[in-house]
């Protein structure tokens, strides 16, 4: 009588959980709704792909960080980017916002490299940050599509692509780390 007791509420668990498995699935995609390229590359003054060198500022409370970043190469706003802002001999800069849970993916680690979507730190984030870019969208992988479609947004081509309203931007392989 105790092992069907057993099998019963085991039963229970399962059909609760399949019962809740679709809600928990819509509600961690809906919780960080990412904006199609074009946009985040509209909205970003420097977008650029680098490594990253060196993990810094990290804070415990908020848990977010910044790294310096070897700059491999500029895709847009290169002139955006100043002698303050450039460190070891202009070939590296810091970023900021890595951690920020408005950013769907915001995690990097030392050697890392990524497609990086930029702004200047705006003035309310303290002037420890005065001279870092700071994240703005998600990273993106280094792919060779991921790096063409950036460059096509960049450079404001739009390409017939079937599936995606005309614009061959907005498909991208794979965020994260």
């Amino acid at each position: 009588m105790g092992s069907q007791g057993t099998v019963r509420s085991g039963r229970a668990a399962l059909l609760r959980a399949a019962l809740l498995a679709p809600l928990l699935l819509q509600l961690c995609g809906a919780s960080c709704p990412e904006k199609e390229l074009e946009d985040r590359e509209e909205e970003a003054n420097v977008v650029l792909t680098g490594t990253v060198d060196e993990i810094i500022n990290v804070d415990p409370v908020h848990h977010t960080y910044s790294c310096k970043v070897r700059v491999w190469r500029y895709l847009k706003g290169k002139s955006n980017v100043n002698r303050q802002i450039l460190l070891d001999g202009g070939n590296k800069v810091m970023i900021g916002g890595f951690g920020n849970p408005r950013i769907c993916d915001n995690q990097v680690s030392t050697g890392d490299t990524r497609i990086f979507f930029l702004n200047s730190a705006p003035e309310a984030v303290g002037p420890e940050h005065k001279n870092e870019l700071m994240l703005n969208s998600s990273l993106m992988r280094i792919t060779l599509r991921n790096l063409e479609d950036v460059e096509h947004c960049v450079e404001g081509e739009r390409e017939g692509t079937e599936g995606n309203g005309g614009f061959c931007c907005c498909q991208t392989e794979g965020g994260g780390s």
